[in-house]
């Protein structure tokens, strides 16, 4: 008498989860992997080429385009270890200005024109701009930038040729200035 009082009771409902391949087979499997994927940045490449369009002292596109005075399309590339006066910065010397963020992209673009530049990194940054170091014509830009003194060293890679710029008074040396990492956050 005791076991029909329990077959009476009703028995709960189990959901059952479906089983990972039976989710492949229904396409929903394939929808959460496309929409992963799609979340996910692309990986830093290793190694990109192309000519360069100069954005600035320390930015580049590789196989971009200049349209409205910027920098469009390509793979946009930051210089490792180097920090680059901005375009509108002003530097002084001998209490009068100059353009020193216009001279330090100039000087860029002198470097890079008519030349194929290899750039190789393995991360990127906030903007997703690949960092890396970037040669062109047998130069290494990076350090380039800093030895003529239109860059300063973010760090301690290329701290010798920041201090030998300064000695010599080359580039931004010649004068005053405010670190661009400092004229950025006044501006």
């Amino acid at each position: 008498m005791l076991s029909a009082a329990f077959t009476a009771i009703p028995r709960p409902r189990v959901q059952r989860v479906p089983k990972p391949h039976r989710l492949w087979r229904s396409g929903l499997g394939a929808a959460l992997a496309s929409v992963i994927a799609l979340a996910t940045p692309p990986p830093a490449h290793a190694d990109t080429a192309g000519t360069a369009c100069v954005e600035s002292g320390d930015t580049l596109y590789l196989d971009g385009h200049r349209a409205h005075g910027r920098c469009h399309g390509g793979e946009p590339v930051v210089l490792y270890g180097i920090d680059a006066p901005e375009i509108e910065q002003i530097c002084s010397h001998k209490g009068q200005p100059w353009p020193c963020g216009r001279r330090s992209a100039s000087a860029l673009l002198q470097m890079t024109l008519r030349h194929t530049v290899v750039c190789q990194g393995n991360s990127r940054d906030r903007q997703n701009r690949l960092i890396a170091i970037c040669h062109a014509d047998g130069v290494e830009l990076n350090r380039a930038m800093v030895e003529i003194g239109l860059a300063v060293s973010a760090g301690t890679r290329y701290a010798r040729q920041e201090g030998e710029a300064r000695a010599a008074h080359r580039g931004m040396w010649m004068g005053t200035f405010d670190r661009p990492a400092d004229w950025r956050a006044s501006h």
